[in-house]
């Protein structure tokens, strides 16, 4: 079974690597001799070479502790050893 995901993210990544190469070849060529036209290459290079660029930040983003659990900073077994022994104190004295 094949993961879409994956197909979709090495797709864009793909079709970035290859559209930087080609915009990059055709702006070295001279204006009249350029495969692209002007107007079009301007639109390729501000609109979706950027699109491109946070599509793939956005396939590729990996979530941090913080993100996976907002809140209270996770405890270490001390600290909750020595939370649960106050509390016990507390509540037998």
């Amino acid at each position: 079974m094949t993961n879409d995901f994956w197909t979709v993210s090495t797709l864009v990544a793909e079709f970035q690597r290859k559209l930087e190469v080609i915009v990059k070849r055709d702006g070295s060529r001279h204006m009249m001799d350029a495969h692209i036209p002007f107007d079009l290459m301007d639109v390729l290079e501000n609109e979706l070479m950027p699109a491109l660029e946070a599509a793939i930040t956005c396939i590729e983003w990996e979530p941090s502790d913080a993100d996976l659990c907002p809140g209270e900073p996770p405890m270490s077994m001390q600290e909750m050893h020595t939370a649960a022994h106050a509390q016990h104190m507390k509540l037998h004295n």
